[in-house]
């Protein structure tokens, strides 16, 4: 049976039950609470390879070398074109492929590099709204990947969305492995419908990994002021974390705090009259 929301979420698995969860022990946040009071809360969607400063540096050192490669076969293939006189047709194919490939390298080389410590979302339960720090490469092996630019790693994307307008889907890809088995990622998708619809006119991956249906369950409880039974625990502070931090805009982090919905509408006139000066 597929999804209630149309157009489908790619590899979805199932939809999930948006509601207040109640369990005998304390609903966990897989330690992704970055901060939280009466208001909002900030989550993290810090995912494998974005939080670790040895395996970024390691994954950064790679994809340098990788673009030197590419950029040095480059420069022989050309050599080869203008200067050797038999297998042209094969150094012609080869400075192709070479030049497709290396946008790609150069991108996830530059995004490595300049995407943030975290892409945290804000749930502001006062207000009803969900605030999303955005970078590309959680979304790599999309189109984009081969249309974008790869000197717009810079790049970062802030969304704001109803909460009421958010469904739960999860997804799951299969892998088979040559010893027999499989081994299964899953991940937890956030759809944006149209008001009082099923259609999705947007979605933002919330986590990756095991038990995501607790981080659900925790996201739920907490905007439905169900407090008694959430874990409040913040996430653990690294040693040493990467220079570039989350900075999220002034207007939005204004908004993304607000005690009341009338305090957002105040904010958000402001921040209009200013853009008509």
């Amino acid at each position: 049976m597929p999804s209630k929301y149309q157009p489908q979420v790619s590899a979805w698995r199932e939809d999930l039950y948006k509601g207040v969860y109640t369990t005998q022990l304390p609903l966990t946040n897989n330690k992704k609470l970055r901060y939280a009071n009466d208001d909002y809360c900030e989550l993290s969607r810090r995912f494998t390879g974005m939080g670790s400063l040895l395996i970024r540096l390691i994954v950064i050192i790679l994809f340098f070398i990788c673009v030197l490669m590419i950029i040095s076969g480059l420069v022989a293939v050309l050599f080869a074109i203008f200067y050797l006189d038999t297998h042209k047709a094969l150094f012609i194919l080869s400075f192709f492929l070479f030049l497709i490939s290396s946008p790609i390298f150069i991108q996830f080389f530059l995004t490595f590099l300049f995407c943030p410590e975290d892409c945290p979302v804000r749930f502001n339960r006062k207000t009803g709204k969900v605030y999303v720090y955005d970078h590309f490469l959680l979304y790599c092996g999309s189109w984009a990947t081969f249309t974008r630019s790869p000197f717009r790693a810079k790049e970062i994307t802030v969304k704001e969305f109803n909460w009421a307008d958010i469904q739960g889907c999860m997804t799951s890809v299969s892998v088979p492995l040559a010893s027999g088995g499989m081994i299964r990622n899953y991940r937890l998708e956030c759809v944006v419908c149209e008001p009082n619809t099923t259609k999705v006119i947007d979605h933002f991956l919330l986590a990756t990994g095991s038990s995501l249906g607790y981080e659900w369950m925790w996201i739920n409880s907490y905007m439905a002021f169900s407090d008694n039974n959430l874990d409040a625990e913040f996430m653990p502070e690294e040693d040493f974390t990467w220079p570039i931090k989350v900075n999220w805009p002034e207007e939005i982090d204004k908004k993304s705090k607000a005690s009341s919905l009338e305090e957002y509408q105040q904010i958000d006139a402001e921040y209009k009259k200013l853009g008509n000066k």
